[in-house]
């Protein structure tokens, strides 16, 4: 019997347009759309998810540029009869902010990695299924989802280009928002403000490029990821993980070693 146990995760992910992911991997994978996606030939709207048995053919390709976040676990088989949850099939959970809420939670954690890590990733493993037990069995009022699918729609254009996002209030125009129920719309769906999500996508994109080439000098990542300087960027890093890019790059070659 399979044990609970946190493989991979990913917050927010952004991926450019036409990208087709083809592989078989033998977790569970849980991947929630924020945009336009094409899965098994289909195509689906922001809000989609679907969870992917141990063994199953992924095949879904990006549409536009998209966003999306990601959980690879193992557990116990019999929850997802438990919880009635229906594998490798799309689905529109009415609660997509908990999930994601929920998937910001495990990829904070896996950053610190503390003596709890186990502990509180299995708990959080647990969470996720109850929550898309729950999700699939609520429904929005078709005014909801429509809302909520045009926030995702106005947050994936927001976070498509980190260095130079295009202006948040022409957007929110463009996607039928005034400014006041906007913010307080996007505070509720995705625990965050349009701020600190662009923060939190150029901090990815720079852990990312750390991971890719762990000789590039902190100005050069500050600049492809629309920070200010290195300052900034190395101030921004400690305040939202808890250590330094230095240390980051410290523990990635001690791991290559």
């Amino acid at each position: 019997m399979d044990e609970y146990k946190y493989i991979n995760s990913g917050y927010n992910v952004s991926e450019p347009k036409g990208i087709a992911f083809t592989w078989t991997k033998e977790q569970y994978s849980f991947l929630y759309f924020q945009s336009r996606v094409l899965i098994n030939g289909f195509e689906h709207s922001p809000g989609s998810c679907i969870l992917y048995r141990k063994g199953t053919a992924h095949n879904y390709e990006t549409l536009d540029g998209f966003v999306n976040s990601f959980v690879g676990f193992s557990c116990p088989e019999e929850w997802f009869d438990k919880l009635n949850i229906t594998c490798d099939k799309v689905f529109y959970p009415s609660n997509c902010s908990d999930i994601n809420s929920i998937i910001f939670d495990m990829c904070r954690e896996k950053t610190i990695r503390d003596k709890c890590f186990e502990g509180i990733m299995q708990a959080k493993i647990l969470e996720l299924l109850v929550a898309l037990s729950r999700g699939s069995e609520q429904n929005n009022t078709p005014n909801d989802k429509e809302t909520y699918n045009r926030l995702l729609m106005l947050r994936a254009e927001f976070l498509s280009d980190v260095v130079s996002p295009p202006d948040f209030d022409t957007l929110l125009k463009k996607h039928g928002f005034s400014r006041t129920v906007a913010y307080k719309l996007y505070s509720k769906a995705f625990r965050t403000t349009p701020r600190e999500d662009l923060i939190w996508a150029r901090l990815e994109k720079a852990r990312d490029l750390m991971h890719l080439n762990q000789d590039m000098k902190l100005r050069e990542i500050s600049d492809l990821c629309g920070f200010v300087n290195a300052s900034h960027l190395l101030r921004m890093f400690k305040s939202r993980y808890g250590y330094t890019p230095g240390e980051y790059l410290n523990a990635l070659k001690n791991t290559n070693e």
